[in-house]
């Protein structure tokens, strides 16, 4: 028998797991690719979601005879591409420093660089925005003052395509360190201790044995986080459209928002391009950690790994650490909570009008207050039918005896190459479309079925793991004990798993608590949420409001965090 599999098999009538594993699948079909193929429908359509029309190419002409689709296709690819790198090389130079050397105090900093994170993709572009606007941003504004530059002297200009990926690159230092600093740590260090016997310098070891073995874990972070940066909004909705940078994202968004009437067919013309282009880089990325094994550096031998020493280098390390703290910690942070005390934006009277009425304005508006209660009510609901339906594939995918057991698990993956935007469009044309699903528009329950979707794949994430980890031999007691299967996996499966859901509840409620992109084309005036009407701040020029109300987010979604590891013991990774 094979001892990896459960043993149980019987008729599908007969078997609650056969039933189970065929509503399961089902419901998870229907709930990813339903609103995918109203996309698709939608770009191919020739009128407006649930009018009359026909089936026509008349889209997809218009948008490739567009010169400026390669443009935004350019446009695009360079933005995200800038920002792999650049959030890859300083997650690298951190998780190295902290893990594999000497530095002093590197153990204080080990979870530092996670610390950002959580934070709502608004904060770290409001901050830069304010550091290096070409007129009025603060730095640029003191290096005038102070040195007597012309008033055209500009030291960076954060509407540009450098400040796009600065700012997208620095916002994704924190995924790419928790990625790179975990393969970092679980390396054996035979093959640097062999090259150091050899007379190998620190620098050479590092060139020529350290990054070629971590070579594949960098490789797929980097696919990961060009992923994330090509399909992200905020960068390029609050810095690319001001400095007029469109890529695809900023496109669609301007064909819905800005157009009169709203350009429905050139919208999800692009999406369906940009949806090709991420499942093609999802597909480069699933290659790239296939292919891992040929780089495996792992064994069983026991080992502990051994720091490498900086000798009169290791207070530079720690220099770094520090620095980085400084930059995307420290700076981000002191730069939102100023302006939020700001009665208007002076570059050069910061704090001799400070005031808390932004604060004491955002409290008491009955909008943030609903917004607030809707968020929380979407992301509790959210996180809690992403891990109990994570929790469900993972089961059926890796202890079950079915043929396609398998494919339940790849197709709860598959949202993770639908941008938000897509998965968020493809909702819009299933509501307008369809009289029924149109019931359910300008409620609550869209945002939970479009982050339902879009975090699936993150909550198979942390159970899938936790399930491989339960041997087989319990739940095997369990029935030869006489217990039913569903008693077994209420007894003895579900605690087994429970830290894990709870580690992917916490994870689901935050992210979808400040995720913008995916509701954005969901919003009416009777189901705003929190990030929604931040956005509307912005829009609306309320930046100081604005960042009061990022200050208190953060606080709030930190504070979730906390208690959560204090109650139930969650680890950071």
């Amino acid at each position: 028998m094979n001892r990896n599999l459960l043993p149980i098999r019987f008729p599908i009538t007969k078997n609650p797991l056969a039933i189970l594993f065929w509503v399961v699948v089902g419901f998870t079909i229907l709930l990813i690719l339903y609103p995918i193929s109203f996309l698709l429908f939608g770009s191919i359509w020739s009128t407006r979601p649930g009018r009359e029309g026909n089936l026509t190419l008349v889209n997809y002409i218009d948008v490739f005879s567009d010169p400026h689709t390669l443009t935004l296709l350019i446009n695009s690819s360079t933005y995200a591409l800038g920002s792999a790198l650049l959030a890859v090389t300083i997650a690298t130079g951190l998780a190295f420093i902290t893990t594999r050397t000497d530095a002093p105090f590197r153990n204080y900093f080990r979870y530092v660089p996670i610390l950002p994170i959580i934070l709502p993709g608004m904060v770290d572009n409001l901050a830069w925005i304010y550091i290096f606007r070409p007129n009025t941003g603060l730095v640029n504004v003191w290096l005038r003052d102070t040195f007597g530059f012309s008033r055209d002297f500009v030291l960076f200009n954060i509407y540009s395509m450098p400040g796009m990926i600065w700012v997208m690159g620095i916002s994704l230092v924190p995924l790419a360190y928790l990625v790179i600093s975990a393969s970092f740590y679980s390396m054996d260090p035979a093959l640097e201790e062999s090259g150091r016997i050899a007379g190998m310098r620190l620098r050479t070891i590092v060139r020529k044995i350290t990054i070629p073995l971590m070579m594949p874990a960098i490789l797929s972070v980097f696919f990961l986080v060009f992923i994330i940066a090509f399909e992200s909004f905020e960068t390029p909705a609050m810095i690319g459209l001001p400095a007029g940078i469109d890529v695809f994202m900023s496109n669609i968004y301007q064909a819905i928002a800005w157009s009169i009437p709203p350009n429905y067919g050139l919208a999800t013309a692009n999406a369906s391009i940009l949806l090709v282009v991420t499942v093609t880089l999802i597909y480069l990325y699933r290659r790239a950690t296939k292919r891992a094994e040929k780089f495996q550096i792992i064994t069983g031998r026991g080992y502990q790994p051994r720091l490498m020493s900086l000798g009169r280098w290791k207070y530079f390390g720690t220099g770094i650490l520090v620095g980085y703290v400084i930059l995307h910690i420290g700076i981000v942070f002191s730069m939102v909570f100023i302006l939020s005390l700001q009665p208007f934006w002076d570059p050069r009277a910061l704090f001799s009008r400070i005031t808390f009425e932004h604060y004491a304005a955002i409290l008491g508006r009955s909008s943030i207050s609903r917004a607030l209660i809707n968020s929380i009510i979407v992301s509790a609901i959210t996180a809690t039918v992403v891990v109990i339906m994570a929790a469900l594939v993972s089961y059926i995918s890796r202890k079950s005896k079915f043929k396609r057991r398998g494919f339940l698990e790849g197709v709860g993956m598959l949202p993770l190459a639908f941008p938000g935007f897509v998965i968020g469009l493809g909702f819009l044309w299933m509501f307008l479309t369809l009289p029924i699903a149109s019931l359910v528009y300008g409620t609550l329950g869209v945002f939970v079925l479009a982050f339902l979707v879009k975090y699936l794949p993150h909550g198979i994430r942390f159970t899938s793991g936790a399930v491989m980890q339960i041997h087989n031999d319990l739940e095997e007691s369990s029935a030869i004990a006489g217990a039913a299967w569903t008693r077994t996996v209420r007894k003895v499966t579900m605690p087994l798993l429970r830290p894990a859901m709870l580690a992917g509840w916490v994870y689901v409620f935050v992210v979808s608590f400040r995720e913008l992109s995916s509701v954005i084309f969901l919003i009416t005036a009777r189901n705003q949420v929190l990030s929604t009407v931040l956005w509307d701040l912005f829009q609306n020029g309320s930046v100081e409001l604005l960042a009061a109300a990022s200050i208190l987010l953060t606080i709030f979604l930190w504070s979730v965090v906390v208690i959560a590891m204090v109650i139930f013991r969650l680890k950071l990774r």
